[in-house]
């Protein structure tokens, strides 16, 4: 999906549509990837020590920048009329 809104922005395509699907798509994947690693881990996946914590706030953190998920879902059905 990344490549795709890339490639229509090298052609000069508008790609705000594109852009929206693919960074929706690939921060609500980090956010379930990372929950269910801390899931898995327990109250371990909390722990500071443990890699897991750092990936699932930078996953959070990923939703909310640059436009939230709801924001996202708003501009693709905009741009799918």
């Amino acid at each position: 999906m990344v490549w795709r809104a890339a490639r229509r922005l090298d052609l000069g395509l508008p790609s705000t549509v594109a852009a929206a699907m693919a960074k929706l798509m690939a921060s609500e994947t980090a956010m379930f990837c990372t929950w269910a690693a801390v899931q898995t881990l327990g109250g371990w996946g909390y722990s500071r020590e443990n890699p897991v914590e750092q990936w699932m706030r930078d996953a959070k953190l990923e939703e909310i920048e640059e436009g939230t998920s709801d924001i996202m879902r708003l501009v693709i059905s905009r741009g799918l009329r």
